[in-house]
């Protein structure tokens, strides 16, 4: 029951004569002075009305994974070993000179990534300059190039490699027996798979896996029937290469083959390869900028910077006066001569007479 006071708009809960009468876990709450009639900054002595229920616990939970914290904040996690605590992240080891300058982006960890033979790989170099495969930190080598594909080349590319390499075979210019025996040679040579042109029909794709072990890379521009038919031909990777359109034909691919890897250009920006990631590549093909380019910054850094000699030049003259008993050995015997030179070279020389007496007559 209820009883309402003169003046007051909201209802006071009146206490029912009832003893077996259950109270409301959350008694209604009025105050005597309404909202509108309170002075700015005046205080409320009563208590405020409280419409909504409140639970007893609330439960709130933070999350931390997107809080970076400095070095001198954060603590490396240690490991208990019979050696002592060491760290569970090792340091990375680099060499004196060799140290992989042509790094990957950063964008290209956020891959998912997929397994060949046991090896995660989520970035692959797009060249065929031996130079920059020797020089980079990608998990593995994209060897296309426009020329009709040469065994002599993927000899190279694999020699100078230490990541896997998928070479090209054929499949536009090169069909055929040919683009079926290439891709044979390539494996026996030690490539890590085959990839094939657009044009390559699915009849060729079925050949090539008909007598290799390593997958077969099908290169298609959209999702159509033809690229249906080259996964159903035997191709284990799709190489999505439909320039801007890529991101769109990668959703497609995914929709219909969720446990496909799928491979793309993610451009030369990290907004693209964080776009074609997210459209649903395992991994990116990354182009990286050419020897020329690299040279080319690497000579107007010369030009620009003083560059001093870090070893001290060597004094010719000085250094024809060092004796050459010092640095003999001694398991060797000295010559006579040499001793005789070394003996007499302390003496002073006579001073040669001026070029005015020299043949003159008495």
């Amino acid at each position: 029951m209820t009883e309402t006071k003169p003046g007051a708009d909201a209802p006071r809960i009146a206490p029912d004569p009832r003893p077996d009468a259950v109270m409301p876990t959350v008694p209604a709450i009025e105050r005597e002075e309404r909202a509108e009639d309170l002075e700015p900054g005046g205080a409320v002595d009563g208590p405020i009305a409280v419409s909504a229920e409140v639970p007893e616990t609330i439960e709130a939970t933070i999350d931390f994974s997107e809080v970076e914290l400095a070095d001198e904040f954060s603590e490396p996690e240690l490991a208990v070993t019979p050696g002592g605590l060491l760290p569970m992240e090792p340091s990375p080891i680099e060499g004196r000179l060799r140290k992989a300058p042509l790094r990957v982006p950063d964008e290209l960890e956020e891959c998912g990534g997929f397994t060949l033979f046991g090896r995660r790989i989520k970035s692959l170099l797009y060249t065929t300059d031996v130079a920059v495969i020797r020089n980079s930190n990608a998990d593995a080598i994209f060897a296309v190039y426009p020329f009709t594909a040469q065994p002599a080349i993927t000899q190279a590319l694999l020699t100078a490699s230490e990541a896997p390499v998928f070479v090209g075979v054929g499949g536009g210019t090169t069909t055929g027996k040919r683009a079926v025996q290439l891709a044979a040679v390539s494996e026996m040579q030690g490539a890590a798979g085959v990839v094939v042109n657009s044009p390559a029909p699915p009849e060729m794709i079925e050949q090539i896996c008909a007598i290799i072990d390593i997958p077969v890379i099908a290169t298609v521009v959209r999702c159509d029937a033809i690229a249906h038919a080259k996964v159903k031909a035997g191709a284990k990777i799709l190489n999505v290469a439909a320039g801007k359109d890529t991101p769109a034909v990668l959703r497609e691919l995914r929709e219909a083959y969720p446990n496909l890897p799928l491979i793309a250009s993610g451009g030369r920006s990290s907004l693209s390869v964080r776009e074609t990631v997210q459209a649903g590549a395992n991994a990116v093909i990354w182009t990286p900028p050419s020897a020329q380019q690299l040279q080319a910054d690497m000579m107007r850094r010369y030009r620009e910077a003083e560059v001093k000699p870090e070893v001290p030049v060597m004094d010719p003259v000085a250094a024809a006066d060092v004796n050459p008993l010092e640095s003999a050995r001694a398991d060797v015997p000295i010559p006579d001569e040499l001793i005789a030179k070394a003996t007499t070279s302390g003496r002073k020389r006579p001073r040669p007479l001026p070029l005015f007496f020299k043949g003159k007559r008495r």
